[in-house]
């Protein structure tokens, strides 16, 4: 087992204050201008958390093994088929839903999906990653430090690609590896792909909210070449085992440092942003009064309120 905060460390940039926090925003934005990239964004409240969705998470500790792609397909299937028998594919007075549709609402409901929430609004980003949480009238995660991705998505987002706009009102799995037009299956493991649903819910609208999915990584690219998760910024550190590297991160996304300067990368750039435990009080209430930021108002529905509105009662 590796340690996650190590697989991000030789990477991340420590935020240490609010004004830290706008900085650094605003640098990758001004990047984001200067070289036409689109990203979306990522808070996660501990920074020692992987970055998994909740399917392979599930599967990874029902399994007690780091989960392959075919692993996850099974479970997959294993779910919708379920879902099919319970009816909720096809809500009344809805119609059949897309496959994509019907795993944003199990996602939205808390069902293991292998989509994983963004947004592309940076400072909601950041309040998810400072956002306070509670068990059973207790604050938790409030004395760890927070994590903040930025992740590019330029070509990535579905909605505006010619080849995988279809995907948004597809009945099947267009990376089921039994459909014979599927995605071809080095593309799907060394790929990533983003998606804005329209329509969907009040808190995807409140949130600005999209899903980023794909294939469990796999070394072989589709253009004869290795996608491989580095160890540090020096090349000569190496990489990690493809199954290390799952560990930490379920999708085909390489890290690196953000470099405001120079050009860097040139396509799926991945940055980290390490939030220092004592900064999240004062971002959290800048945000508040800044954006208005509230569990109220990033979680504007009854789900939200069930999970947020009355942190001051025990649970057990």
């Amino acid at each position: 087992m590796i340690d996650i905060n190590n697989f991000w460390q030789p990477f991340e940039v420590q935020i240490n204050s609010f004004s830290d926090l706008v900085e650094n925003i605003e640098l990758v934005m001004e990047k984001a201008v200067r070289r036409d990239i689109q990203f979306a964004w990522r808070g996660q409240i501990d920074a020692g958390w992987a970055l998994h969705s909740s399917l392979y998470r599930r599967v990874a500790l029902t399994r007690t093994q780091v989960v392959d792609e075919a692993n996850q397909q099974m479970e997959e299937a294993k779910i919708l088929a379920e879902l099919h028998r319970w009816g909720l594919h096809a809500p009344s007075g809805s119609g059949r839903l897309s496959i994509l549709r019907q795993l944003a609402m199990l996602q939205h409901y808390g069902a293991p999906t292998r989509l994983i929430d963004i947004t592309f609004n940076a400072w909601i980003a950041a309040w998810f990653a400072v956002e306070p949480r509670w068990a059973n009238a207790q604050e938790i995660h409030g004395g760890c430090d927070a994590r903040l991705f930025a992740i590019d998505i330029t070509n990535r987002l579905i909605n505006e690609h010619p080849d995988r706009r279809a995907w948004e009102d597809d009945l099947s799995r267009p990376w089921k590896s039994e459909r014979p037009d599927a995605v071809p299956s080095k593309e799907w493991t060394t790929s990533v792909f983003a998606w804005k649903p329209s329509n969907l819910d009040a808190r995807i609208s409140a949130q600005n909210g999209g899903f980023l999915f794909g294939g469990a990584p796999a070394t072989q690219l589709p253009t004869g070449g290795k996608f491989q998760f580095p160890k540090s910024r020096i090349a000569a550190d190496g990489h990690w085992k493809i199954k290390e590297g799952r560990e930490a991160c379920c999708l085909a996304l390489r890290p690196h440092v953000f470099d405001p300067v120079h050009g860097g990368v040139t396509d799926g750039a991945l940055y980290t942003f390490r939030i220092a435990a004592g900064a999240k009080a004062e971002i959290r209430s800048r945000l508040e009064k800044m954006f208005g930021y509230l569990h109220r108002t990033i979680y504007p529905d009854y789900t939200g309120f069930a999970s947020f509105g009355t942190p001051w009662l025990k649970s057990v």
